[in-house]
């Protein structure tokens, strides 16, 4: 009897577990709830999402088109509409998000925006081509703003969250640059640079030095600072006294490259008075490391031709993930950066200004400070004061808060023929800007080694500065550090070449070895035990006899 209500107990519970199972999946299934494991939160909201309704003054609809085919095929679409549902759960009504056929209009999504995408499908055992699209048009009010085309959550939740903006303010954000350098112009040599800012969704304004910053600005972007004088200069720092956000590449040293290599000083210093006021000092120095490109260099042979010579250019640092901050969203999944003819950046921050060191040499590293070696045939003296030197510097940083104006009671530049300038503010804003020591490391330079994540770096700087932390660690979200992180000081490098064959070549096969050899003598010695034990306390001839004695 009792065994029966025991069994009757044991089915009712098992009932009763599953129930609650299916009906849990149920709830998470109605509510598109997701357990998280990522180290990213990858498939989560960020708290930006979550309070983007606050900033909606009415309803915003989110159309997530996608082809069956890709939907029968991949699993990404799934992943992506159970992430666009959670903008309906936390949007307090003001967020309404539907999925639809792309195919049910007629073609209509492309003029929205939408790009078709082709894939191979095999339909009644027979392979054809299927146009798909996978896009999200955001509508608000009258206006609409697309995501092309989206296969994974990367970064998804960053192209969301831009769109909304886009589609809230009806515009794209404005970033302007000014070219600081008088032998660069913003259309020849700052390509790459423009084409990451536009895959990030800015409208790119480029001003000329001393000219006024448009209203509405979203963030300044100042490449390169040798021809940039007083009158620019006041500029810049009346843009951030009222709160202006910046990004900025700057030199210690005027690198000349239309006719040979030399390094020169500066013939204006406006910037840096600019950059003392804020708590920083860009030295007029190179730094050298040995984490560093190799590049080709014209030459001429010993008979008066030419020829291409590979040098080891200590000059064109190589930054890896090791020698960055990994706090900050900027840097925090870094693919690498090359920063080409750099100087050392030192800070001693004002007070209530915060400071986060960036991006750091090696300790290999080492400067110029007397003779700017530079020219490939100048090889031997790029190690002149490496002994005095050695080090690891400083090479770009950030500054958050209220940054003293530079030219706060003293007479107001002038310059002929430019209109006359506005007073500064009484007291200065709260701010954000990075400085970066190598003006040269956003130019299409870059394009000579591939170090396209110089352009990447420079869009994720200004979108920090921007939108402040959240917004930028959106747009690196999913992102990994895909450097190899090379080990650059020889004798370390040496040392790790030893162990690791020290490792795979004698200790573990060695290790292998003795283990096996320890094991067969226990073996051994266990099947010798046994059969003693099975012998007796008298051996072999003490049971022989004892058996001879019994018959």
């Amino acid at each position: 009897m009792k065994a029966a209500i025991g069994k009757r107990r044991s089915a009712v519970l098992l009932v009763l577990s599953v129930a609650v199972i299916a009906a849990a999946a149920l709830v998470l299934e109605r509510f598109h709830a997701t357990l998280d494991l990522t180290s990213g939160g990858t498939y989560s909201l960020s708290a930006v999402s979550r309070n983007l309704y606050k900033d909606l003054p009415d309803r915003i609809h989110i159309t997530y088109y996608v082809s069956p085919e890709l939907e029968a095929r991949h699993p990404a679409p799934r992943q992506i509409e159970d992430f666009l549902r959670k903008y309906e759960a936390v949007g307090h009504g003001r967020i309404t998000v539907s999925v639809a056929d792309p195919k049910a209009e007629s073609g209509a999504v492309e003029s929205l925006g939408l790009l078709p995408q082709r894939m191979q499908v095999v339909v009644n055992n027979e392979a054809r081509v299927a146009v798909v699209y996978s896009g999200i048009i955001v509508q608000y009010q009258d206006r609409t703003e697309a995501v092309p085309f989206v296969i994974g959550l990367d970064s998804l939740e960053y192209d969301v969250v831009k769109a909304v903006n886009r589609a809230v303010t009806g515009s794209q954000a404005l970033a302007a640059v000014i070219v600081g350098d008088g032998d660069k112009n913003y259309q020849n040599d700052y390509q790459s640079v423009d084409q990451a800012l536009q895959a990030s969704g800015w409208r790119v304004s480029v001003l000329a030095p001393g000219d006024p910053v448009p209203a509405g600005t979203k963030v300044l972007l100042v490449l390169g600072n040798s021809a940039i004088d007083d009158y620019a200069a006041y500029r810049i720092d009346d843009y951030i006294a009222r709160g202006g956000t910046a990004v900025m590449a700057l030199r210690g040293l005027d690198v000349q490259t239309s006719y040979g290599l030399q390094a020169l000083p500066l013939k204006t210093d406006a910037m840096n008075r600019l950059l003392a006021a804020w708590g920083l000092t860009l030295s007029p120095e190179l730094v050298l490391d040995a984490s560093s490109r190799t590049l080709p260099f014209q030459d001429s042979n010993p008979s008066g031709g030419a020829m291409i010579r590979y040098v080891k250019y200590p000059h064109w640092i190589v930054v890896q993930g090791g020698d960055c901050n990994r706090k900050n969203p900027v840097t925090a999944a870094f693919p690498g950066l090359d920063l080409m003819w750099s100087s050392p950046l030192s800070v001693n921050a004002p007070a209530g200004v915060t400071v986060e060191e960036l991006v750091k040499t090696t300790k290999q590293a080492f400067l110029q400070t007397k003779s700017f070696a530079i020219g490939p045939s100048d090889e031997d003296l790029y190690y002149s004061e490496q002994a005095t030197t050695k080090g690891q510097y400083l090479l770009a940083a950030s500054l958050a808060g209220s940054l003293p104006m530079a030219y706060a009671g003293k007479p107001l530049p002038t310059r002929s023929g430019s209109p006359a300038l506005a007073a500064l503010p009484a007291a200065p804003s709260p701010s954000r800007l990075i400085v970066v020591g190598s003006a040269d490391f956003a130019t299409d330079l870059m394009t000579m080694t591939d170090s396209g994540y110089n352009a990447t770096f420079v869009a994720n700087a200004a979108e920090w500065a921007a939108y402040g932390p959240d917004l930028a660690a959106l747009k690196v979200r999913g992102t990994h550090d895909t450097s190899l992180s090379k080990v650059t000081d020889a004798s370390r490098r040496s040392l790790i070449i030893l162990f690791a064959f020290a490792l795979n070549i004698l200790l573990i096969p060695g290790g292998l070895a003795l283990f096996g050899f320890i094991r067969s003598r226990k073996r051994k010695a266990r099947a010798q035990y046994a059969a003693e034990a099975a012998e007796g306390p008298g051996g072999k001839d003490t049971v022989e006899g004892t058996e001879g004695g019994d018959r």
